[in-house]
This record gives C-alpha cells, structure tokens and sequence, in this order.
C-alpha cells in the first residue's frame, strides 16, 4: 500500500527555546510537540507521570450516587452482582470490582455472557442469575449505557442497578439508580477517554476516598488499597486501545510498574509463564502476549474463567487456568487465518470500495473484530465483518483514523437491531435481509465524509533528524515515552539524503545495510523488508523512516537503527507540516 510521507517540522527558533528550557535535545522537543506539549509543566507531567494528578472521581455525574449506594449495601450486608463484558477490558474490570468489594466484606458474585448465546451487554440471562442469587444491587462494567430494556428489567425485579460503562451514550440513557461514563454529555470530568475497566477503577476510587473521610471501622477500608488493582487496569485499559494520553497514561505507567516490581497477582503470573514473557513487560509486547490469551476465552469459550484467573491466589488452579487460555489461543489462531482467508477471497483488491462490507454463515462471531482490524491494515477502509445465523447478522466494525465509525452507524440506525462503540470500533447486528441495504449506505456515508487522500494512509515522522543526531542520549529520551500506544505511538524518526556503504539480506528476508551521511555511518536492520533491496540498485540516495536502538550482541552495545520504511531520495519533496 502506497504511503505518504509526512514530516512534522516546527520553527528552529521555537525548537531551540524548548529544548534548552526543557534540558533535552532539539528532535526530543520536535517529538514531544507531535504530541501536544508545547511547555516544560506539560512535559514534565507527561514524561513522569503521577498518581497525584489523577482526577477527582466525583466530577462524573452520579458518582456520590453510586457511593452512597455501596455504603448502603455495606451497612445492610447486601448482595451484590457485577455483570460485565467477555472480552479484556470486561473480564479485568469485573474481576477489579469482585475482588475490591469481597475484600470489604461484600457478598460479590459476577456474570460474563458468552458471546454466541448471549452476545455483548447486559442479558436476561444475567439478569436472571443476579435475581436467582437474592442480589439487592447491579453493577454493570463496560457494558450497561445502551441496554435501558435490560436495566428497566432488572429495576422492575427489585435490584438497583449502577451503570459504569465508557462506550458512547444514546440520547437516552437507562433508568439506572446511576450511570457513570465519562461520555455524558453533562460530564465535567476531565478526562473522557478511560477504558471500562477505568471506569470501574474510578469507582473504586471514590469509594476508598469516600469511607477513608468518613473513619467508620464498621467497614473493612484496611482492606482496600486501589493501587493494588493498577495491574488489572493497566491490562484492560491496553487491551481496549483507548488513547495512552492523560489518565490512561497514568495508571498503564503504575499498572505496569506493579506488573513487573510486584508483588505479582497470581495469575498474571501464570499467564506470563505460559505465554513466554520473561523479565519486564511493556504495554507493546503485552498486546501480543498476554492480552490475545485473556481475549481467547470471550472469543472461544467462557470468559468467566478468566475472571476466576485475576481472582485466584492458588498457584495450581492460576496454572491449569492459564493453560486452558493457551490452548484456546491456538484454536482463536486457526479460526482467525480460516476466516480472514474466506474475507479476502471476497474482496477485489484492485478496487475494495469505500467501505469493505461482507458476511457469511460459517465465520465464527469471536473472531470477525480481529479479521476487520486485518483488512482494515491491509486496504485502510472501514470494514464491516458479519457473522450470519438464523436470519440475524452480527457484525464487527473497525475504522480509520479520519472517519468516525460510531457516527456513521448511528446514521444507519434504522436498518439495525443494535449497535455500540467508539470512533473507531463498534458492534452492531441487524437483519440478514438488510444487509444489501446496510452496505449500500454505509459505502454512500463513507463517500461522503472522506476524501480519495483520506483512503491513503499517512507515515506520519515525529522529527527529521541528522544521522550524527542519533546517539544514547537521544534513545534515552525517546524511552521516556513509554508506554506506547494508541495516540502515543512509538516514535518514528527521518533521515534524507543517505547513502549506502553496504547491502545485504540476513537471516528470513531481513535487510541489513550500513548507512552514511556526511562523516557518520551506523548500521541497520529492517525485518522482513528484503524485497526492498531491488528498489535501491538506480537510487544515488534513500530516504529513511527508522526507530533508534540499542543492538546488544556478544556482550556488546551498539547504536542502530530499526527501519520502517525506505524510499529513493526524493529532491525537494514537500511533505512537511508545520507544528509550533
């Protein structure tokens, strides 16, 4: 797929100011202006984050709602039933709201709906188990803000219900006793981008806040210390890609701190060890590690195992457990490639459309999300999967960066049974027989809300730099980044004019070059891109989009550069922006 290259560039005068106001280096501060940080206060709250400067939980609306009812089923000893969601960020926030409410002395217990026979939010069927256990409240978790006929049912049936939930409010929201999501639009929380388990977490928080104030020793609060949960919420809120930006960035950063300086939950350490992760784990690596473990259960089988994963501190069941999700993963491995080849037999690639809409009976529903995230990587175009039976179509949608996937199904609302999301992923079902329609319009929204530049990806470079520039100083300040993630990608560094000294293709179709520009050279190493060596044999000159590193080998510690993309030098090429 063709790319655009695009440079960030801000004024050298401005670039000069912060870098010595800030005490890094000029291409740090260009990095770190991609980012929206234009002072040394944003910088310094953004590259050492702290558990200070967290938000005051009680800015969501019906908070001190939800707390005062908490206390109340303290006082009484009442039930409680969290009904939560299957996939990764749903598992780690029930398994954080069961396991902070048992420890206060709660009577907890949970329900996770299968995706097949119940699918996503809030079901009669956990509703009916909450009722069947005697629960005197509900507690959803990232679910609950589009299923007011559930809620009602619930209400009718004696249980309170609060709603804590982070997807995007219909016009209406359930007839909860409260309803916590950021995204009210009568919110003045701070922050609206916190995953479920976020949510969840700033429940927690106001509770802990709130019994601390009042000292009552009636209540367990010696027990509960919010910090101790970062771990789950450091999982969840990675899993759902929300932007790693303000809140989120804090609680990845302690969540990961915890995951890795202990002292380690039980079964996150079980599923480290059959996952293959040794030594310290960051939120990049845990999207392909562990994370697609915790996801294979919701998409295969009984999330609520996972659950019970997050919540046991016995060695033997956490490793029988984990073992269960590594199996499951293979299995989700093998119907995924089943499924994405099926997609792309139907699919033209010389012209895919505005939007990529397909469906089949035999596609298995737990694995259409991850398929669209595929295709939409390959042919960058909203895609809709849909997984047909018994005449009801249910989809998963994906999006791209320009285009507002939740929007445009809301502006297909009529031809849909339900639907729920984000700006870039959502659910949705709808009847088999609408589908042509759905496709049609959904093709006309797309036509009419980007543009043919738009259906172009960009390779978006943080700071154009000298070869001679990059040293450990500099990778030491790009480290201060992390975690990486949505909205906080790792950065990406550019070099023009780069001659090549030496070319070769090393190991599985790795190209290793050296690299040199004026009197600097250094190596460097592109995995898997070895078809790129026949594009240079006429080029006098590349330009290089890389990421610098370490290479430690044999004992050794040497500067290189890990490419991403390489092209023919391109004299005078404008694909530079202006960021001050």
């Amino acid at each position: 797929m063709h790319r655009k290259w695009l440079v960030s560039k801000t004024s050298p005068d401005f670039l000069e100011y912060l870098s010595h106001k800030a005490s890094i280096s000029t291409a740090f501060a260009q990095v770190l202006i991609n980012r929206g940080m234009k002072n040394t206060g944003a910088i310094r709250d953004f590259l050492y984050p702290s558990l200070q400067n967290m938000h005051d939980p009680f800015l969501m609306p019906d908070m001190r709602k939800a707390v005062d009812r908490l206390k109340a089923a303290l006082e009484s000893d009442e039930k409680v039933f969290i009904l939560g969601d299957y996939d990764a960020d749903g598992v780690t926030a029930t398994a954080l709201l069961v396991s902070t409410l048992r420890r206060l002395g709660l009577k907890t217990s949970y329900h996770i709906p299968n995706r097949i026979t119940e699918g996503y939010g809030l079901s009669d069927t956990g509703i009916d188990r909450a009722g069947e256990w005697g629960a005197g409240l509900v507690i959803t978790v990232d679910c609950g803000i589009s299923s007011a006929p559930e809620v009602a049912r619930a209400m009718s049936m004696g249980m309170d219900v609060i709603v804590t939930d982070h997807h995007q409010p219909p016009g209406t929201l359930p007839a909860a006793l409260a309803v916590i999501d950021p995204h009210r639009p009568d919110s003045d929380y701070p922050f609206r981008n916190l995953a479920g388990v976020g949510v969840a977490f700033k429940l927690i928080q106001a509770l802990y806040q709130d019994l601390t104030a009042t000292n009552n020793s009636k209540f367990k609060i010696q027990e509960l210390k919010p910090e101790e949960f970062l771990d789950l919420v450091a999982l969840g809120t990675i899993a759902d890609s929300v932007p790693l930006l303000g809140e989120n960035r804090i609680l990845v950063t302690f969540g990961l701190k915890r995951i890795n300086d202990g002292p380690a939950r039980t079964g996150i350490r079980a599923l480290k060890e059959v996952s293959g992760v040794n030594g310290s784990s960051r939120a990049g690596p845990l999207s392909y590690s562990l994370i697609p473990r915790i996801n294979a259960a919701g998409r295969l089988g009984d999330a609520g195992e996972v659950v019970e994963l997050f919540l046991t501190e016995d060695e033997g069941r956490a490793k029988g457990i984990a073992g269960l999700l590594e199996d499951q993963n293979r299995k989700r491995q093998k119907v995924e490639a089943d499924v994405l080849k099926s997609a792309l037999a139907m699919v033209n690639p010389d012209d895919p459309g505005p939007a990529i809409v397909l469906s089949a009976p035999e596609w298995h529903p737990g694995v259409i999300g991850i398929v669209a995230s595929r295709l939409v990587d390959m042919f960058y175009r909203p895609v809709f999967l849909f997984s047909e039976k018994e005449g009801i179509a249910k989809g998963s949608a994906r999006g791209i960066p320009p285009f507002h996937l939740y929007d445009a199904i809301a502006g297909c609302s009529e031809l849909l049974l339900g639907f729920g999301g984000h700006r870039q992923a959502a659910g949705l079902r709808l009847d088999c027989r609408d589908l042509p329609a759905f496709r049609e319009k959904m093709n006309r929204i797309v036509e009419k809300n980007l543009k043919e530049e738009d259906m172009n990806p960009m390779l978006e470079i943080d700071a154009a730099v000298k070869l001679s520039d990059v040293n450990i100083r500099l990778i030491n300040e790009l480290g201060l980044l992390e975690p990486y993630g949505n909205a906080n990608r790792e950065p990406l560094l550019g070099a023009k004019d780069i001659n090549v000294v030496n070319r070769r293709i090393v190991g599985k179709n790795h190209l290793k070059m050296k690299l040199k520009q004026d009197n600097f050279s250094i190596d460097t190493i592109g995995f898997s891109m070895g078809e790129q060596m026949d594009n240079m044999e006429a080029a006098p000159s590349l330009d290089i989009a890389f990421v610098p590193c370490i290479n430690e080998w044999n004992g050794m510690r040497l500067l290189q550069l890990q490419l991403r993309a390489v092209r023919p030098n391109i004299k005078n090429k404008k694909t530079e922006v202006s960021k001050q």
